[in-house]
């Protein structure tokens, strides 16, 4: 049975009950999400007055989608840039885009992960781990900046959740999700995916632990390929025997029998980056299993209709 798909848009005060795109990107990995919407041309003005008039950069957004006319929240966030030619286009940062708007300086001889989330996020609750990060130092940077700088030298994956600040290592960050299922030959649209085994993924793990002296403790493992893809895990004041853990549990999450790729599902179910989604598969049943959502982008519109594009992630 088919149900016309349908939108709703809230951006301050204006209501659109009509699109032509919306767009959405959520990562486990990569830090905020974005949403795209781009409106009908007879959107250029509102009760005799230009859209342009009612919109503003900061203005709270929430993007509802379904079908049948129900509505179910999709995306939260605020208004950033606006393409004002015709058709507009509307960029939605999410609840990121109050941290790229401070500025914060301070350094420290050692600090903990906890401390300096709390001093850069305090109106958040924050969920880390106490880890220490030794030596620290923030020079006239946004909580964005900080937030983005502790992924890139030390692991650490942000993501905000309502008033809930998360800040984990890489996969950790969004918890457990929901948990969703895909049928072959019942709710997948398409699928590129491709089957492996754990023996054929060729990757190396290389994981550095900054000490507070400044010396570095390197852990390797992996493959010996020369040919394997190199991933680089960088972390604060840990022990040898901690990040070698951490090391092997990576390279064990990484290098599994089952599916890596892309997988095409419609409007139902709400798949979202971070969920978990079963794979059924009646002809091939030894290659069912649950995989991590790692990425999934949301995609709406008059020619494409509703569906969504879940890249997976290490089985769970």
């Amino acid at each position: 049975m088919y149900y016309e798909p349908n939108a709703r848009i809230t951006i301050g005060d204006v209501v659109f009950n009509n699109v032509n795109k919306v767009i959405i990107t959520e990562s486990v990995k990569e830090m905020g999400d974005v949403a795209i919407i781009t409106l009908p041309r007879n959107y250029k003005k509102l009760a005799g007055k230009s859209v342009l008039d009612y919109l503003a950069s900061g203005q709270k957004a929430t993007i509802e989608l379904g079908t049948g006319g129900k509505y179910y929240e999709e995306f939260t966030g605020f208004l950033g840039q606006i393409e004002s030619d015709a058709p507009m286009i509307l960029h939605i940062d999410d609840n990121f885009y109050p941290l790229k708007l401070n500025s914060f300086k301070n350094s420290w001889e050692k600090v903990t992960l906890l401390e300096v989330l709390n001093y850069i996020a305090k109106d958040y609750t924050i969920n880390a781990p106490d880890v220490n990060l030794g030596a620290f130092e923030i020079n006239n940077v946004s909580s964005y900046k900080v937030l983005r700088a502790l992924q890139e030298q030390y692991g650490f994956f942000t993501y905000i959740k309502g008033s809930t600040l998360n800040c984990q290592f890489a996969f950790d960050v969004r918890g457990t999700g929901d948990k969703f299922t895909y049928k072959f030959g019942n709710n997948i649209k398409k699928n590129n995916l491709k089957y492996h085994r754990a023996e054929d993924v060729k990757i190396k793990i290389k994981a550095i632990a900054n000490q507070r002296t400044g010396k570095k403790i390197t852990y390797e493992t992996g493959s010996t390929d020369p040919q394997a893809s190199l991933r680089t895990l960088n972390f604060g004041n840990i022990s040898e025997s901690e990040l070698k853990e951490i090391a092997e549990k990576t390279y064990n999450k990484l290098s599994y029998d089952g599916y890596s790729g892309t997988i095409k599902g419609y409007a139902m179910p709400r798949t979202h980056a971070g969920d978990t989604l079963s794979i059924i598969d009646e002809d091939q049943a030894d290659r069912e299993g649950d995989y991590l959502i790692e990425k999934t982008i949301i995609r709406y519109g008059l020619t494409i209709g509703f569906e969504r594009i879940n890249t997976l992630s290490f089985k769970v």
